[in-house]
C-alpha cells in the first residue's frame, strides 16, 4: 500500500533516508555524520534529519537510480571504493517468486492495458497464504523513521519495497475483485467523467476523462499511481492478494494529482518518470519479503511491458577525458570507478592487443537515465575521482575581436552624444517594400527576401531612409518638429553575397523651420564628440556610389554633400525632396564600420618627430561658392612632404584664416623653404579661387 505512503519532503526533489537501513546496506558506514560529509563531497546534498535519518536533495532525472535506499547504498558503496550487492532475489521477474506448479483456477488472473502511452509496463503477481498481522517492529522503525505509518505487514511490506528499490507497489485483496469463470480482471483505464472513488484516505473523488485508474470490469479499485480505494483493501480477513508494480506516464500522474489536489510519495515518485525496468525490481523484491515474513505462498505473475529500451553504449576515450577533465585516469581505475556505480566496461575487439587500451565501451545501467553522452560519463569519473583533484588552470576561453568590442562602444557613444542633442533613437523592420524600394532605389540592385511574408516586407533596405521618413511623417502629426536617430543594418549587393554594413542614420524634420543646416552643424559636433577632427563635406559626384544606389533618388541634388576624412567617404547628407515628404526635412547617413576605422587611426600612434614644425597663418577672403574643404585640399596638395597639417582657425562671413603646419622628417626647415612654400600656396589660392590674400 504504498500508495498510502506520505513521505515527509524538504523540497520538491528532497527524501529522508533511514541510516540504520543504509548501515545494514553498507557496513563500511562509520557514522551519519561522515556519511553526510561524503554524499555532500561526492554526490549529492545532504543535510542531517530527525532521529535516525538523514535528508538528500535528488536531481530530477536520478529519481530512477537513487530515489532508494538501495540506489543510495551504491552510491555511497562507489564513494568508500565498495562494490555494492543487492539482496537476493532483487532482480528477475519471477526468480524465486513464480511456483510453476500453480497456474489454476484458483490464482488465475487477467490484465487489460486500454492505453499503452500512459502505461507503459504493468506487472502483477498472485500470492495466497497471507496472514494479515503486525509487521516486524524492525520494518516498524523503519517506516517510522522515514515518515511512513505503520499498518499490517501486507501494506508495510509495499511500502518498505518502495523504500529499499524505488518502485511504488500496491496490493489488491484478491477476493474483493470482481470475477467470472476465469477469475478477476485488472483493467488500466481512463476514468469516465463524474465517475467517483472512494479512496484510502476516507475521501471522494470525482474523476474527469484524463484520470488514469486501476479498474475491474465493474469499478475503479485505485487511482493509478496516486492512492488506493477502498473497494480492495486490505484487511484482516484478506487471504489472497494480487501485487502491482506499474510504470505509469509522468505527465499523467502530475496532472491528475494536481486535478485532484492529492499529492503523494508515489505521485511524487511517478511525476519524475521512473524507469519501468524498477516495475521488474520492485515487484521481485516485494515477493521475497512475502515469503520470508508473511509465508505467502507465490503463484501467477503477468508482466506486460511495451517499453523496452536499447542499451545506451557510450564511447570513452582516455586521451579526450584528460583534456576534458584535467585528470590523467589510467583505464584500471576507470574502469574500476565506473564498475562500482553500475557500469559496464567494455573493451573493442580492434584494441585487446594493446591493452590497456585507450578507447573503450561504456555500457550505461538502465536505471541511470542521466547519463547519455560522454560528457556524462566525464561527470561520473570526475565526481568519484574528487573535484578537489581537478588541478587549477587559467581558463580557455575565446576572445571576440577587439573590433566587435570597439564597435558596441562606438554604438554606445553615438546614442550618449545624440541624446544630449536632443534627438531620440527609433527601431525599424530592417525589410522594405515594393513600393518603397522603387521610392528610394533602383529595385535591380536591391536585395529580395527567398520567402517574403508580403509585399510590405519584401527587400531587404538598402538604406534607413525609408523606416526614418515614416517617423517623422508619424510624429509631425503631433509636433512641431521631429529629431530622430536609428543605428542598424542596410544590405548591398557582393559577388560574394549580401553584404552588411553598420549606419546611422539621422532626420530632421519641421512644419516651418529649414532643418538642413542644422543637420549639417549637428553632424559636425557629432564627429568632433568622436574624436575624429579632420573631416570636411564636398559636393557629392557622379562616382560617389560607395552606398547601395544614389541617395538622388530621394535627396535634393544641389544640396546632397559627402562627408569624408583622409579621402575616404563615410557618409552623406542633404535636404529630402519634397516629393518624398510635405515637410521641410534632412537627413543624413553614416557608414559606422568606415568611422570606426577613422576614429581609431586618429589615435594610431606616430613617434616624436625628430625635426621642429614650422606654423604659418595665411588669411583670404574668397566668394560664397568656393567651399572650405577644396581650400584645404589645394593648400594641401601643394607640398604633400612637408604640408603636414591645414586647419581653418577662423571664419567671419567669407574671411576665412588657416593654420599651416610644415615638417620634414629628415631635416629641419629652413625660413626660405617655408617662404617659398607660402608663395607657392597664395599663388595657387589666386588662380584657382580668385581669393583675396590679408
Amino acid at each position: 500500500m504504498a500508495l498510502l505512503a506520505k513521505i515527509r519532503i524538504i523540497s520538491e526533489h528532497s527524501m529522508k533516508f533511514s541510516f540504520a537501513l543504509i548501515k545494514k546496506l553498507v557496513p563500511q558506514v562509520k557514522s551519519k555524520k561522515e556519511l553526510i560529509e561524503k554524499l555532500n563531497l561526492y554526490s549529492f546534498e545532504a543535510e542531517d534529519g530527525e532521529a535516525d535519518t538523514f535528508e538528500v536533495s535528488l536531481p530530477p532525472n536520478r529519481f530512477s537510480d537513487a530515489a532508494s535506499h538501495w540506489g543510495m547504498a551504491k552510491e555511497i558503496s562507489a564513494i568508500l571504493g565498495k562494490k555494492f550487492e543487492c539482496p537476493k532475489s532483487s532482480l528477475g521477474l519471477g526468480l524465486g517468486v513464480h511456483d510453476k506448479s500453480r497456474n489454476s483456477r484458483v490464482d488465475n488472473f487477467r490484465v487489460m492495458i486500454r492505453d499503452k502511452n500512459l502505461c507503459s509496463r504493468y506487472a502483477a503477481a498472485y500470492f495466497d497464504n497471507v496472514k494479515v498481522v503486525s509487521s516486524p517492529s524492525w520494518m516498524q522503525k523503519i517506516l517510522v523513521d522515514c515518515g511512513l505509518r505503520p499498518i499490517n505487514n501486507i501494506v508495510d511490506i509495499m511500502n518498505y519495497a518502495m523504500l529499499e528499490t524505488g518502485q511504488p507497489l500496491h496490493a489488491f485483496d484478491y477476493d474483493k475483485l470482481l470475477q467470472d469463470e476465469s477469475g478477476p480482471e485488472i483493467i488500466v483505464r481512463l476514468g469516465e467523467k463524474g465517475e467517483k472513488i472512494s479512496a484510502l484516505d476516507d475521501k471522494v473523488y470525482e474523476l474527469d476523462g484524463l484520470v488514469l485508474v486501476i479498474a475491474d470490469s465493474r469499478r475503479p479499485l485505485s487511482i493509478a499511481g496516486i492512492k488506493g480505494g477502498q473497494n480492495s483493501q486490505i484487511d484482516k480477513n484478506t487471504k489472497r492478494i494480487i501485487v502491482e508494480a506499474a510504470n505509469f506516464n509522468g505527465v499523467n500522474i502530475y496532472r491528475s494529482s494536481r486535478f485532484l489536489n492529492l499529492r503523494t510519495d508515489a505521485s511524487l515518485r511517478f511525476s519524475h518518470n521512473l524507469n519501468p525496468e524498477l516495475a521488474e525490481i520492485g515487484l521481485s523484491r516485494a515477493g521475497e519479503l512475502l515469503r520470508e515474513i508473511v509465508g505467502a505462498r507465490p503463484g501467477k505473475i503477468i508482466d506486460l511491458n511495451f517499453a523496452r529500451p536499447q542499451k545506451k553504449i557510450i564511447k570513452l576515450s582516455l586521451e579526450r577525458l584528460k583534456s576534458f577533465i584535467g585528470i590523467d585516469l589510467d583505464f584500471k581505475k576507470a574502469k574500476r570507478c565506473l564498475e562500482l556505480l553500475g557500469f559496464r566496461v567494455k573493451v573493442p575487439a580492434r584494441a585487446l592487443s594493446r591493452y590497456p587500451a585507450d578507447e573503450f565501451l561504456v555500457e550505461v545501467p538502465a536505471l541511470r537515465e542521466d547519463v547519455l553522452t560522454f560528457e556524462d560519463i566525464a561527470e561520473e569519473l570526475a565526481r568519484y575521482t574528487g573535484y578537489n583533484s581537478l588541478k587549477s588552470q587559467a581558463p580557455k576561453i575565446h576572445l571576440a575581436p577587439s573590433g566587435f568590442e570597439d564597435q558596441i562602444i562606438l554604438k554606445d557613444k553615438t546614442k550618449k552624444i545624440l541624446t544630449r542633442a536632443g534627438l531620440s533613437e527609433v527601431y525599424n523592420y530592417s525589410f522594405i517594400s515594393k513600393e518603397e524600394g522603387r521610392k528610394f532605389a533602383r529595385a535591380k540592385k536591391l536585395i529580395p527576401l527567398q520567402n517574403p511574408v508580403s509585399n510590405e516586407y519584401y527587400y531587404l533596405r538598402p538604406s534607413l531612409i525609408s523606416g526614418l521618413l515614416r517617423n517623422a511623417e508619424d510624429n509631425l502629426r503631433f509636433f512641431e518638429s521631429v529629431k530622430v536617430f536609428e543605428i542598424g543594418k542596410v544590405f548591398s549587393e557582393n559577388p560574394g553575397g549580401a553584404k552588411e554594413r553598420l549606419v546611422l542614420g539621422l532626420i530632421l524634420a519641421s512644419k516651418s523651420k529649414e532643418p538642413f543646416f542644422e543637420l549639417k552643424g549637428l553632424l559636425a559636433e557629432f564627429l568632433k564628440s568622436l574624436g575624429l577632427v579632420d573631416f570636411w563635406t564636398a559636393p557629392f559626384s557622379s562616382q560617389d556610389n560607395w552606398f547601395n544606389d544614389s541617395p538622388r533618388h530621394y535627396l535634393e541634388t544641389n544640396t546632397l554633400l559627402k562627408v569624408e576624412s583622409d579621402n575616404n567617404p563615410f557618409g552623406y547628407l542633404g535636404k529630402i525632396k519634397q516629393a518624398t515628404i510635405k515637410r521641410e526635412s534632412a537627413f543624413a547617413e553614416i557608414d559606422l564600420d568606415i568611422l570606426l576605422q577613422l576614429i581609431s587611426g586618429e589615435y594610431e600612434y606616430q613617434p616624436l618627430p625628430r625635426y621642429p614644425a614650422v606654423e604659418r597663418d595665411i588669411s583670404l577672403v574668397v566668394e560664397e561658392n568656393v567651399r572650405i574643404s577644396d581650400i584645404i585640399s589645394q593648400i594641401q596638395d601643394v607640398s604633400r612632404t612637408i604640408i603636414q597639417d591645414v586647419d581653418l582657425i577662423d571664419e567671419y562671413e567669407r574671411s576665412l584664416t588657416f593654420r599651416i603646419v610644415f615638417q620634414a622628417e629628415d631635416r629641419t626647415l629652413t625660413d626660405k623653404e617655408v617662404n617659398d612654400q607660402m608663395k607657392k600656396i597664395t599663388d595657387t589660392l589666386r588662380f584657382k579661387f580668385k581669393a583675396r590674400i590679408r
